[in-house]
């Protein structure tokens, strides 16, 4: 059998040890899963791993020293940084449990997996084969950034617009280069450097009982930056040394590259701090159309309350969804300013008045049919979402 069929049968199983939260079964087995189930799977990953595949690995181990070396290096770079942010932002206290058994059994959850994934990260990107090495290094990074994210959680990252960019911004960017960079020096240094890399500051997270107190889009720069600048440098010196620096098989990242990675950092940095008085939202019925169709992506403006005019498109928040319809009538009772809304596609208005502090913003702009993927996605995830919102149609069922 091929050593690429091999990785394919490989990455079947581990995608298939995840059914249990792909399928939503893990929530019923409560704490048990976490705890049992996930760390044994990952156990019976490895053996399956280590007595049918490790015959088949043949390392490239050629700069296993240094490279280990600059990855200690950017681990201590990690701590001295985010440590530092927290002397700029504060500090909280420790969430996790600090008993010995409560440290025994976080690490029990967390060693197994860890362990196991690198090894077998070490033994895919290893029996590939160079012809297309940067394809497969691709692949199994993705498939390990799939691994990492909460697929259980995965209905609630696609509930709008903004849950989609913050699930982009704060998970799946993150992960996607921290596992770019793990594959890549497991390639060059084997499994050990990479399990430093991700043990040593997740241990820490178990021991120490203040923590920086920083916002999200921090902590998702510090995990796109550390990694991205230490490839960076590796791939720079292993050049160097193979004296190939000047050659066109160089493959340090290129201004496009560097332009990439800045600029996804700054929107992480402008989104995460609030900065942008805009946001995008996907639209979820036709409700408003032929102004606004089914998948349109709008853009939302943060607008004061007082300045909404009759003909104006707003979003609102109504329980727990957000609809976007037309100004039709401005009025007031005894508990002040109120609008009549409805939507333009609908021979009703809608079923309750909208008080001022349900209003966060006005539609500027509509970009058509961007917002299809993420809908078609959100639909498969929660099929039935549409006919909880009665309010969007401008009448009872």
């Amino acid at each position: 059998m091929k050593k690429w069929i091999k990785v394919v049968i490989l990455s079947l199983i581990i995608f298939l040890s995840i059914i249990f939260e792909l399928t939503g079964l893990s929530t019923s087995f409560g704490s048990y899963y976490s705890y049992v189930i996930k760390p044994l799977l990952w156990i019976f990953i490895g053996i399956i791993t280590f007595f049918f595949f490790k015959n088949e690995i043949t390392p490239n181990l050629k700069y296993k020293k240094e490279v280990s070396f600059y990855v200690i290096v950017a681990t201590l770079i990690y701590f001295v940084i985010y440590f530092s942010l927290g002397y700029l932002k504060g500090f909280a206290h420790n969430p996790y449990d600090g008993t010995i058994n409560g440290l025994l059994l976080n690490l029990w959850t967390f060693i197994p997996a860890i362990l196991v994934k690198e090894y077998v990260r070490f033994y895919m990107i290893n029996n590939v084969g160079k012809k297309k090495i940067l394809v497969w290094a691709f692949l199994i990074s993705l498939l390990f950034t799939l691994i990492d994210i909460n697929i259980y959680k995965l209905d609630t990252y696609f509930l709008n617009g903004i849950t989609t960019l913050e699930f982009i911004m704060q998970t799946f960017i993150p992960s996607l280069i921290t596992n770019l960079f793990l594959t890549y020096i497991t390639y060059y240094a084997g499994f050990k450097a990479p399990i430093l890399y991700l043990s040593l500051p997740q241990i820490a997270l178990y021991i120490l009982p203040i923590l920086p107190d920083i916002e999200w889009s921090l902590t998702s720069i510090l995990n796109c930056t550390i990694p991205f600048f230490t490839y960076i440098y590796i791939n720079y010196m292993i050049n160097k040394m193979d004296k190939t620096l000047k050659k066109k098989e160089n493959k340090v990242v290129d201004l496009k590259g560097w332009a990439v990675m800045i600029l996804i950092m700054v929107l992480m940095i402008l989104f995460g701090i609030g900065i942008f008085p805009i946001e995008p939202l996907v639209i979820a019925s036709n409700s408003m159309y032929p102004k606004i169709k089914k998948g349109d992506i709008v853009i939302i403006k943060d607008i004061d309350v007082n300045d909404v005019k009759k003909g104006d498109v707003i979003r609102y928040r109504m329980d727990r969804y957000y609809v976007i319809h037309r100004v039709v009538m401005i009025s007031e009772d005894k508990d002040g300013l109120y609008f009549i809304t409805k939507g333009d596609n609908n021979s009703d208005i809608d079923l309750y008045p909208v008080r001022p502090s349900q209003v966060d913003g006005i539609v500027k702009i509509d970009v058509p049919y961007v917002g299809y993927p993420t809908l078609i996605v959100s639909k498969l995830l929660n099929p039935n979402a549409e006919d909880k919102v009665i309010v969007d149609k401008g009448k009872i069922n």
